[in-house]
């Protein structure tokens, strides 16, 4: 499988990154890939987390060469539908504190993995998540020590972000096709614009609080 071949292709470079100066990265990724090789599928992926865990390790040293592997593997398990929902809460974390990074190539890395987030089976349902997703795009949109590569792109990723939970949302099958208000009905996309709207005045201050 083209997707296994790959993630142990990542975790060899890592283990070789991390070699001289963090060797429990090392023995980590080392440990993964005979996981690894044990799992035929993305949901046993999931279902063990030892391979992303790793990532996340990679991740919390904040270095640009480990971090740069850890997200670009982040972004691959959850293109792949290979990370529990569980986990969700804490590669939001991860983001977070990458997007305060300094090094422009890690925000944009950061940007691209919320919006893979948003476009896969990992987006998130609740408010609190989903203001703490755009959050991330919110703070690097208005940090005005962003460049303009990523303020455009964090723009970008908002508004996409966006746009796939009004899709989202409105192809639940578990959501009614009106709301009963004052004796009538609203429209199910009313409802859900007054919803995300909502969400989106609610980013920042969600966001802080998550800080």
């Amino acid at each position: 499988m083209a997707f296994m071949a790959v993630l142990e292709s990542d975790l060899r470079a890592l283990s070789a990154e991390a070699r001289r100066r963090y060797p429990a990265i090392k023995d980590g990724a080392e440990h993964a890939i005979l996981k690894l090789r044990s799992l035929s599928s993305s949901s046993e992926i999931a279902q063990h987390d030892d391979i992303l865990r790793i990532f996340l390790m990679a991740c919390e040293v904040k270095t640009i060469k480990l971090s740069v592997i850890g997200l670009s593997c982040l972004q691959k398990l959850i293109a792949h539908d290979a990370v529990a929902p569980s986990a969700l809460s804490e590669i939001l974390v991860t983001l977070k504190d990458h997007g305060e990074m300094a090094d422009e190539g890690v925000q944009l890395k950061t940007l691209q993995t919320v919006l893979i987030i948003f476009q896969s089976p990992l987006q998130p349902d609740g408010e609190e998540h989903t203001a703490q997703a755009l959050g991330i795009c919110l703070r690097l949109l208005e940090n005005n020590k962003s460049s303009d590569s990523v303020r455009n792109t964090a723009a970008a990723t908002f508004r996409q972000a966006v746009a796939l939970i009004f899709d989202h949302v409105l192809s639940s099958e578990s959501l009614p096709a009106g709301k009963l208000v004052h004796g009538g009905y609203i429209s199910r996309s009313a409802s859900v614009t007054s919803d995300v709207n909502h969400s989106i005045n609610n980013a920042k201050s969600l966001e802080e609080d998550f800080a």
